[in-house]
């Protein structure tokens, strides 16, 4: 069976992401592969200032469009036959996110959907489960730039979503402002943090039974399952430290449903977060524009799992972008 290449872009409030690959399954089966021909992300921080402003600032816009238009020349170094491109936060938030979409389609002829909070839940569950065995009760996370998505997954289908008004982009402009964090600022982000989460604990809650698993997935959780495999007697800061000298041992196989506790999260967000941005460069081998979300997006996470009551949770390396990639393929195949 031929297999067309596809390509799927996500334009989310932090980071902007490529994936051009061929989606694999075989015959009378619904579990899907996906082999990867070229993938390429760029931080944009598309969403800076939105909280404040209302809107995309034109530094972010050139920003975004410059990273698109690269995109585009990939798309068609490959002869990629079909294209879906979708936005979140962001755009779902700026008054003038039309003008953003406009030049997107004249200068890297582009088509952008802007996806309601509750379908990208639902693609991002759906990607988040590739070479996995679905679960027969799950609580999904995906921690975002600029929202946090729940997804409640039970027997293959997500009956409870929510959108939670929390990104780390947004959380990192209010809070971390000095370098290092003030104690005061980590109070009152850590204080913000537990109220938004509150108001999903009761009625999530309510839905799980005693098989019920964690699972998470984007940056700051992959990120943390790197930092976390090297975690042992050695302490936080030796591990910080031994990662930072290899930075290729962040890698699909190693992070791919590997698992993530609990106590690790709440090691790390210590060590993390008394540290300034320098030190923080010199530990943790993530990119210079990851630097000061790292700390809110590790709260976040800390959170969540302990508001829901989880001592540990299984990683995903899959999100969003692979979930509009298998989109995208059913479509095609109907």
């Amino acid at each position: 069976m031929r297999h067309p290449k596809l390509a799927a872009i996500d334009i989310g409030t932090n980071t902007f992401r490529l994936l051009i690959a061929e989606v694999n399954t075989a015959p009378g089966q619904t579990n899907y592969s996906i082999k990867e021909i070229c993938s390429k992300r760029t931080i944009t921080r598309l969403g800076n200032g939105i909280a404040d402003s209302g809107v995309i600032n034109e530094q972010a816009v050139t920003r975004g469009i410059k990273a698109l238009k690269q995109f585009s020349r990939i798309i068609s170094r490959h002869k990629v036959e079909k294209i879906s491109a979708v936005a979140t936060s962001a755009l779902r938030e700026a008054k003038n996110s039309r003008h953003f979409l406009d030049k997107a389609r004249a200068e890297a002829g582009l088509d952008i959907k802007v996806i309601s909070g509750r379908q990208e839940a639902k693609l991002t569950a759906s990607g988040m489960l590739i070479d996995m065995t679905p679960p027969k009760s799950a609580l999904m996370l995906d921690i975002g730039g600029g929202s946090t998505e729940l997804i409640f997954m039970k027997g293959g289908k997500p009956p409870a979503v929510h959108s939670l008004d929390l990104g780390v982009v947004y959380l990192a402009g209010k809070y971390m402002i000095s370098d290092p964090p003030l104690t005061g600022d980590l109070i009152q982000m850590e204080e913000e943090t537990s109220g938004k989460i509150k108001s999903s604990v009761k009625s999530f809650k309510k839905l799980f039974s005693r098989d019920t698993v964690c699972i998470g997935t984007a940056g700051t959780v992959t990120a943390l399952a790197a930092i976390s495999q090297d975690i042992g007697t050695a302490g936080t800061v030796t591990a910080l430290a031994a990662i930072s000298q290899d930075i290729r041992r962040f890698n699909h196989n190693k992070i791919h449903k590997s698992i993530l506790t609990l106590e690790n999260v709440r090691n790390i967000f210590s060590t993390l977060s008394g540290l300034s941005s320098k030190e923080r460069a010199e530990y943790v081998p993530f990119e210079l524009a990851r630097l000061d979300i790292i700390v809110p997006g590790t709260l976040i996470l800390l959170k969540l799992m302990d508001s829901f009551g989880f001592k540990e949770m299984t990683v995903s390396n899959y999100g969003l972008l692979e979930g509009t990639l298998l989109d995208l393929c059913k479509k095609e195949r109907k």
